[in-house]
């Protein structure tokens, strides 16, 4: 017995003799013990005491620990276990950072708060037991815990902050409690096996990317009080088949659903006024897209590269199609714009090779470059109100054959027929001037018969009476038209 109690006086000495105790704070420790064991007289550890004793294995701590202070416990990487007194109320910023052994952590009751990275890259981290008593948690506070399966938030908690799981690739299950009312930036990013999550109703707030690259995900409903997406919140969620929007959101933003390789179907709701840039780019299982007639923004590339794509109903109130919006949409075979759209971006339906008709609005004022590049289309007209052709807003649309030009005064960019071998007409203003040039300039094929507008009403009307079902009467209607027609002279250079 005298032994036993010689020893463990021996091991205080030690300690005592490579230590710095100052009033109850443990300062710092400067020896290479693998086993430490404190004095009951410590109430506090110091900020970075023990930080960097790499052959530190095993803690206990004294009882009457109630703080451990910044980075206290830091880069200690074979640090295996530790013993948390019960009385222990605050863990600080980066306390248990890079302790890469660390297996268990079992929170005391009386801990009510975590700070900021405390756990962060604790790689062998597999089971953490948090208390009741826990109502502020700072940011990253496990982040980097790979081998982090399961954890269980207590009630009580209000906010989950930014990068609080991030790279938590083991992760599989979470509850979260109904007082969380807020979900930080890239708070659970990078949760691979991550196959599950309920939201509680009282969540008001998700930030950017909070589901990013969660690649296990397969569905989710959001809470009914969120009027946000943000920008990346599920991208790269390559499972993800399905989503529940409330209606309360009224925009979504850039990369949303970025390749979201799953996800075949999404219904936007009514209150839905933007979209945000490459929302759904590369959703390549998305087959069809409702945007409600709220919607007045899509952002540029918002479907790029839904290879599956093939039904699009446009709203009403839609002010225009930004750049390749729709680029390399293959699937897709017809798409109506609404009259509020006077915008066509550059390359918006480009490699739309697919596509064979679109209705184009009344109101258009701008058609980008490469706006039509490589689509199916087989005849176009294009109103009045345009005001700019971009160049080679048609190239390589190897089955158009006839084109309507506006007749009002239009920039025309240059090659905006360039590679349209099959052009037969193209109907332009009667006073276009140096018409060779132009012709030249815009990549018009040799074999293509140029019209003016009022040859192409004319020929217009005879086609209508001609193929009439109503035989005799519309043949006898005819005759009247095209002796008409004689007298103006229009009727002979359209049969030209």
């Amino acid at each position: 017995m005298g032994k036993g109690i010689a020893k463990k006086d021996l091991k205080y000495e030690a300690l005592l003799r490579a230590s710095e105790i100052r009033n109850g704070e443990f300062i710092r420790y400067y020896g290479n013990e693998t086993e430490i064991e404190l004095p009951d007289h410590i109430t506090s550890i110091a900020a970075d005491a023990f930080r960097g004793c790499r052959r530190l294995t095993d803690v206990v701590l004294g009882k009457n620990v109630t703080a451990i202070h910044d980075g206290a416990f830091r880069e200690c990487t074979q640090l295996r276990q530790i013993n948390l007194p019960s009385c222990l109320r605050e863990i600080g910023d980066d306390a248990f950072r890079d302790c890469a052994s660390l297996v268990t952590v079992i929170l005391p009751r009386a801990v009510y708060s975590i700070g900021s990275r405390a756990f962060r890259n604790c790689t062998s981290l597999k089971k953490v037991l948090l208390t009741v008593g826990l109502t502020n948690m700072g940011e990253a506070v496990f982040e980097g815990c790979t081998e982090l399966e399961e954890i269980i938030l207590p009630e009580g908690l209000t906010a989950i902050h930014r990068n609080v799981f991030f790279k938590c690739h083991s992760l599989k299950k979470l509850h979260i409690p109904d007082s969380v009312r807020t979900l930080g930036s890239y708070a659970f990013k990078q949760c691979t096996a991550l196959e599950e999550i309920l939201l509680p109703d009282n969540v008001t707030y998700i930030g950017r990317g909070a589901f990013g690259e969660c690649e296990s995900l397969k569905e989710i409903k959001l809470p009914h009080h969120v009027r946000f997406l943000g920008n990346y919140l599920f991208a790269c969620c390559h499972a993800l088949e399905q989503v529940e929007i409330p209606e309360t959101v009224t925009a979504i933003g850039n990369s949303t659903f970025l390749d979201c390789r799953s996800l075949q179907e999404i219904k936007l709701p009514d209150s839905v006024k933007t979209i945000g840039q490459w929302c759904f780019l590369n959703c390549n299982r998305l087959e069809r897209i409702e945007l409600p007639a709220s919607l007045e923004s899509l952002g540029k590339r918002a479907f790029a590269f839904c290879t599956s794509l093939h039904e699009v109903v446009v709203g009403s109130n839609l002010k225009a199609v930004e750049a390749e919006t729709f680029l390399s949409c293959v699937a897709l075979r017809e798409i109506g714009l609404p009259g509020s759209v006077e915008v066509v971006g550059d390359r918006a339906f480009f490699k739309c090779i697919a596509l064979e008709r679109i209705r184009i609005p009344s109101g258009l004022k701008r058609l980008g470059e490469r706006a039509f590049g490589e689509c199916a289309i087989e005849s176009i007209s294009l109103p009045d109100s345009v005001e700019v052709i971009g160049i080679h807003a048609f190239e390589n649309c190897y089955w158009l054959n006839t084109v309507v030009l506006p007749k009002g005064r239009t920039w025309i960019g240059a090659a905006i027929f360039a590679g349209c071998a099959g052009l037969e007409v193209l109907v332009l203003p009667k006073k276009t001037r140096l018409l060779r040039r132009k012709r030249d300039r815009w990549r018009v094929p040799e074999e293509a018969q140029i019209l003016f507008h009022e040859e192409m009403d004319a020929a217009r009307l005879l086609t209508e009476f001609a193929t009439a079902p109503d035989g005799e009467a519309q043949a006898a209607k005819l005759a009247d038209l095209w002796e008409h027609l004689e007298k103006q002279g229009v009727a002979r250079k359209t049969a030209k």
